[in-house]
């Protein structure tokens, strides 16, 4: 028999794609290694964002949707416990920043009421508790020694879950940089990709004479939750400017990626990406989760934290002025680019699925 595997993980506006994506590339990893895997859902939202994800990827993931408030997962355990007495999963693992102690406890107590071999593990990186799991995934480059006490604990950025593309990182540094890659991830709200542009092809900043006169190209990727204005105001700006290319579907991310000669990301698992591929990138937040992690790729020299876009007022300028600064200091983004792959091999997923499925 297949081995049964369950993941709990949502997404939509306000908690973006970061959480499905890590899930679906562990998932794939899994069924490829002959499990039997299915989603549980909260909502028809994330639903959907998992249909488009997995349409760009080009695969196909079951999933059961509960229809609760994604925000309030005590209303997943009654309908949980009528699943898990009649499926009876192997192992459950969860992806959800609104998970407290009492869930958990939930879950424990369902599992020990249906006398279930069910195990259970966690993706974590606020530190909130020792979560009461049997496997805890934290792939931080800087974690706490002893927050944990899980039996089996999967720690530091060589469990990073990136899809299979990432894991070949032959990149070259360039003497001088001609392509950007920018990304913020699924969502923007603050705008900061768009404001980057019209700083560099718009505004009259002494940054904007530099690169605009050296033909800086822009790849801008789209995220599926950005709002159709903001796509709209993105695509205005790339008719006046031959300079910048949208792409709003990306199916190998990792060629793209390639391309680049120096990088803009937000906090998340695109930052993961360009580490493993070896793309010097400055870096933003926009969450309070991804401060701490974004500073320690800059403590680490595989990233530069530029600031948080919901309180920097200078943030893009200096986003833009590192660019500028960047593109003809090919050592610079050299020592930053080895550095990058020397923290993260783009083997994670591999790594979690074996784990995972050795455990139970």
């Amino acid at each position: 028999m297949k081995k049964k595997i369950w993941i709990k993980a949502n997404g939509n506006g306000i908690i973006a794609t970061g959480h499905i994506r890590r899930c679906m590339t562990i998932a794939k990893e899994l069924m490829d290694n002959g499990a039997e895997v299915m989603f549980v859902l909260s909502d028809t939202e994330s639903d959907k964002l998992l249909r488009t994800l997995s349409k760009e990827e080009g695969t196909k993931f079951d999933a059961v949707i509960l229809h609760n408030n994604f925000s309030e997962p005590m209303e997943d355990l009654s309908s949980l416990k009528e699943l898990f007495a009649s499926e009876k999963p192997g192992f459950y693992l969860m992806d959800s920043y609104f998970l407290k102690e009492d869930y958990f406890q939930g879950i424990n107590d369902i599992i020990k009421e249906l006398s279930l071999q069910t195990k259970t593990g966690f993706i974590d990186d606020l530190y909130k508790f020792d979560y009461p799991v049997d496997m805890i995934i934290n792939y931080d480059i800087m974690i706490p020694q002893d927050f944990y006490s899980a039996p089996r604990q999967l720690l530091g950025p060589e469990f990073s879950p990136l899809r299979p593309q990432f894991a070949d990182n032959r990149y070259e540094v360039r003497d001088i940089a001609r392509t950007a890659l920018l990304s913020s991830g699924g969502t923007d709200p603050y705008h900061v990709l768009g404001d980057i542009l019209k700083e560099i092809y718009v505004e009259d900043s002494p940054c904007r004479k530099v690169l605009d006169t050296t033909g800086l190209h822009c790849d801008v990727v789209v995220g599926a939750l950005f709002e159709e204005g903001y796509k709209e105001e993105l695509r205005e700006l790339a008719k006046e400017h031959k300079e910048i290319t949208l792409h709003e579907t990306v199916g190998d991310m990792a060629s793209l990626m390639k391309k680049a000669d120096f990088a803009v990301s937000a906090g998340g698992t695109t930052l993961y990406e360009l580490c493993a591929v070896g793309v010097p990138t400055v870096v933003f937040s926009m969450a309070d989760n991804q401060v701490e992690f974004v500073q320690s790729f800059d403590k680490a020299g595989a990233a530069k934290y530029a600031g948080d876009a919901r309180k920097d007022r200078r943030l893009v300028q200096k986003i833009v002025t590192w660019g500028t600064a960047a593109q003809d200091n090919a050592g610079f983004r050299k020592r930053m680019s080895d550095k990058a792959k020397s923290i993260i091999d783009g083997k994670g997923a591999e790594r979690i699925a074996k784990a995972i499925l050795e455990f139970i």
